[in-house]
């Protein structure tokens, strides 16, 4: 690309053309360097004139006339580069060095890219030279225009606090989403976990069984000139309030289906141990030995649940099954097929084809588990131990974390109406006294919620960096970020990882009975005017709205924003079981069908 510079260079003084003639021819030859030189000098005055002409325009990027690309670093101060003029940064600085953090080779933040371009290129260095030609790129892009580091500094500024408007924008939106889908299915009467069939079955449940008998009686409808083999799969993860199903209870209750379904008259039920179903539902459905193919005879459909079929031996029971039956099609559950790679399994699946000659056909129903947090910020960290533990999937968590020695202990046991000496109570102190996460029944929000004390952030023990990871922070329903004084650069932090994560939060001021004394001894200044301007602080730093920023004192549980933050906290709690709920049953079955291959 053309790199124009500004040459300051005089032309060299040239000998006479007389006196050139007048010379051996040896010294001749040598004196042709000067007029080489004085090319030069020409050349590059035509570029100086070219660039007093006008701009010059490199790429996206249009620089003035005045514009340095030597990048040599000028002998005024930093402060002097940055001075302002009409309200905007001078546009007359030159490349700076220094805008590019860390070190540079041949030392170029002394004498400008140039320069240490030059030196690199004699020593033939092109590691070097490519470095510095990246990093004076970079310099171009920071300093568009000619713009100085002060201009730089406030434009990334501007760009990163646009960037935290759009995430909060986005988590905003993210809530109103959640709400949406809960409001819809309430609408829709599809809510409620205490809704129950003739099964016990939830709603959901009630769902899955419903498009797994589908599923399968469409198979079964479909024409084939021959028996057929139609293994499936039911891979759901379940949820806590499928209390009622029992181990086998949701492949028999698609049989039953089935059944109803296609109008059959008989259907016999095949196992290794039918003394496994004992206890379960079998109505309608017959059940033998998976090794007793009389017991098939005339029956319409022959299903076998859980069978060993990685021998040849074992498979030639479902094969004298469905001749039993007169050819019928035989549909196995959840088999053991063995592993593909095995040379007896292979012969299994080959003798399959050729027994069942109107065709295989695989069923797999998937259904992953519940979506528990945002798509963002990378993929979501495992789920702590802990809150699997706790119950998570069907309780409400709301986490109070924040600097060490800020009062979350305290907070946490004036939330629950309890004394610090008081039983159940957490640990209170001077110094560090949570160093485990620890969960609290939360009896004002109802049962199976859950208030956590989370370990300050920010300390040798639990150090930002491995903070979101090591509390399972991205998995809490609400988060409450506590400060007993300004927010600090790690409570800011904090925050960002927080809104980038997609996890909501609020923003809580501890101890402002003490900071309204101290206002009111240092500077006579009021309890409304001190109020107010501690939550303007707190909104320019977090950009959270003022609905989410509560001023409270742990020794004055009815003053200040202690009963808004109280209520906030049950709702938090209610409005997370029910986004979970809504999610669960929301969830979409995956239905795969493999035609010539077994499941």
């Amino acid at each position: 690309s053309l790199r124009p510079s500004i040459c300051c260079c005089p032309l060299p003084a040239v000998e006479p053309p007389s006196f050139h003639m007048l010379l051996p021819p040896s010294r001749r030859r040598a004196s042709v360097l000067p007029y080489a030189v004085a090319a030069t000098g020409a050349v590059a005055m035509v570029v100086c004139l070219f660039q007093a002409t006008g701009d010059v325009s490199l790429g996206a990027i249009r620089r003035s006339s005045a514009f340095s690309m030597a990048g040599v670093r000028p002998a005024v101060s930093r402060a002097g580069r940055v001075k302002v003029n009409n309200g905007l940064y001078d546009s007359t600085s030159p490349l700076d060095p220094y805008l590019i953090p860390g070190d540079l080779p041949y030392n170029a933040k002394q004498v400008g890219f140039t320069t240490a371009i030059e030196h690199a290129v004699r020593n033939r260095d092109l590691a070097a030279v490519r470095q510095l030609e990246q990093a004076r790129v970079e310099v171009m892009e920071k300093t568009a225009n000619g713009g100085s580091m002060g201009k730089w500094e406030e434009a990334a500024a501007q760009a990163a606090l646009r960037r935290r408007e759009q995430l909060m924008d986005l988590s905003i939106k993210r809530r109103e989403k959640e709400d949406e889908l809960v409001a819809q299915l309430k609408r829709e009467g599809q809510f409620s976990i205490n809704d129950r069939d003739q099964y016990g079955f939830s709603i959901d449940l009630h769902k899955i069984v419903h498009q797994t008998s589908d599923t399968l009686v469409k198979a079964m409808k479909d024409y084939s000139n021959g028996p057929r083999l139609i293994s499936m799969r039911i891979d759901v993860d379940p949820m806590p309030w499928w209390d009622t199903l029992t181990p086998y209870g949701m492949e028999l209750r698609t049989v039953q289906l089935l059944k109803e379904k296609m109008g059959y008259r008989r259907v016999v039920l095949l196992m290794e141990d039918p003394w496994q179903l004992n206890g379960e539902n079998t109505d309608g459905i017959e059940v033998g030995r998976l090794d007793d193919a009389n017991f098939c005879y005339d029956a319409d459909a022959v299903v076998c649940l859980k069978p060993e079929l990685d021998t040849l031996d074992r498979f030639e029971r479902v094969v004298s099954a469905s001749r039993a039956a007169g050819n019928r099609d035989v549909v196995v559950m959840t088999g053991n097929w063995g592993f593909p790679s095995d040379r007896e399994s292979k012969y299994v699946r080959q003798h399959a084809k050729e027994v069942f000659t109107g065709g295989l056909q695989a069923i797999g129903f998937k259904m992953d588990p519940v979506k528990l947090v945002p798509n963002i910020g990378g993929e979501p960290y495992p789920l702590p131990q802990w809150l699997i533990d706790a119950g998570y999937k069907s309780t409400g968590n709301v986490a109070i974390t924040g600097n060490s020695g800020t009062g979350k202990s305290s907070l946490n046991n004036a939330l629950r109406g309890l004394k610090p000496r008081q039983e159940g109570a957490a640990a209170v102190g001077v110094k560090e006294t949570t160093i485990f996460p620890e969960g609290y029944d939360f009896e004002p929000a109802g049962p199976e919620m859950k208030l956590w004390d989370l370990p300050g952030a920010g300390t040798p023990k639990f150090p930002l960096d491995s903070y979101m990871r090591t509390m399972g922070i991205k998995y809490f329903d609400e988060v409450v970020i506590a400060s007993a004084a300004r927010f600090t650069e790690t409570d800011l932090e904090l925050m960002d990882e927080l809104r980038s994560h997609g996890v909501p939060f609020i923003a809580l001021r501890t101890k402002v009975d003490l900071e309204l004394r101290n206002a009111e001894h240092d500077a006579g200044r009021g309890e409304q005017a001190t109020l107010e301007r501690i939550r303007e602080d707190i909104q320019k730093n977090s950009l959270l709205p003022m609905e989410r920023i509560f001023l409270v004192s742990a020794r004055r549980p009815n003053d200040f924003d202690f009963p808004a933050l109280r209520q906030y906290i049950i709702d938090s709690l209610h409005r997370g079981v029910d986004v979970k709920l809504a999610k669960a049953l929301n969830r979409k079955l995956d239905i795969q069908e493999i035609y010539n291959s077994v499941v």
